[in-house]
């Protein structure tokens, strides 16, 4: 019995000597988290008790859930770390952008504008002068609708020489949404004036531009917003191809029709006789037989003493066959 009370004491020892430390749990974290593994990184953090935790291990919770995108589990810590220091700068110029731009849920996309009111009105309590908290307290104002303290936030922000784009878009934003369409178009022309390829910048110059009269300039601002905005043809081209092969699988070849047809818009001329075969097949399926035979003709004719590959080869033979079909 002696015997084995010295072997369980032993084996006991030994176990805790290889026990890890909160101390060295924290390193692991740290180190993990420095090299990408943050899943690992939380492993570690989770194997600290909960009151044994200080900010930095709640800054490495924040750090690694954001770096994960889990904006929930992210949000906890952040709140946790704000109640215990609410002047916590370097936290609050990360978290309220998150919060003004907002996350997807389970009910669609969520903005907490109310929420960074709460956290940059207590931090500017304790320093009024941090210009990141104050550009995200103005950009919550303008996010609720209350735009004249969005534009006393944002003065004062000018006012101490901040006239980054963000600030002076929003300003122009901000008047626009107010009615006063001069005043907007001075901003946001000053905005573009910083960056000349922001798409909305430029819908939005283009549409006070319009307000203002001047519809030359309008035209070109909102000319550049399209060309910004819209996908170039063959982005299109692949985007209608892919949707088209999303309502094969659904066996809906009605949609299938639909998309092939937007295809075809943007097609290079390699593309056409793929898609005119394939449109064939969709009006066979929608048993608009006249359809599907003027298609397949076409395809066969377009096709016919010309070089191919295997796979217009099948199709070539899939097109006669389905022609000799219709004939009975």
């Amino acid at each position: 019995m002696k015997k084995i009370s010295l072997v369980i004491l032993a084996v006991f020892i030994g176990l805790s000597a290889f026990a890890q430390t909160p101390a060295t749990l924290r390193a692991d974290a740290v180190r993990l988290a420095s090299r990408g593994y943050f899943n690992k990184s939380l492993d570690c953090l989770r194997q600290i008790a909960v009151d044994s935790l200080n900010a930095e291990d709640m800054h490495l919770y924040y750090s690694n859930f954001a770096q994960l995108g889990q904006n929930d589990s992210l949000a906890y810590w952040a709140d946790e770390m704000l109640k215990s220091n609410p002047y916590d700068a370097q936290l609050i110029v990360d978290y309220t952008p998150r919060l003004n731009n907002g996350w997807q849920g389970d009910m669609g996309r969520k903005t907490f504008p109310l929420k960074v009111i709460d956290i940059c009105k207590k931090y500017v309590e304790h320093d009024s002068t941090h210009i990141l908290v104050n550009r995200q307290l103005a950009e919550a104002y303008y996010n609720i609708g209350n735009y004249d303290l969005a534009i006393q936030e944002l003065k004062k922000l000018e006012a101490v020489g901040d006239t980054c784009f963000g600030t002076l878009y929003t300003l122009g934003l901000t008047y626009q949404r107010m009615g006063d369409n001069s005043t907007a178009y001075d901003y946001l022309y000053r905005a573009y004036d910083k960056n000349d390829h922001h798409p909305y910048c430029l819908f939005m110059l283009g549409i006070v531009s319009n307000r203002v009269g001047l519809g030359a300039e309008a035209l070109s601002y909102l000319d550049e917003a399209k060309k910004l905005l819209m996908p170039d043809r063959q982005t299109l081209f692949r985007l209608h191809k892919e949707l088209a092969e999303a309502f094969k699988l659904k066996s809906e070849p009605d949609f299938r029709l639909e998309e092939l047809q937007e295809c075809m818009r943007y097609a290079e001329e390699k593309d056409v006789n793929e898609l005119t075969y394939l449109m064939g097949q969709c009006y066979f399926q929608l048993k608009q037989r006249d359809k599907a035979k003027d298609y397949f003709n076409r395809f066969l004719e377009a096709t016919e003493n010309k070089e191919y590959n295997d796979k217009i080869k099948d199709m070539r033979s899939a097109a006669q066959r389905t022609l000799r079909m219709m004939m009975w």
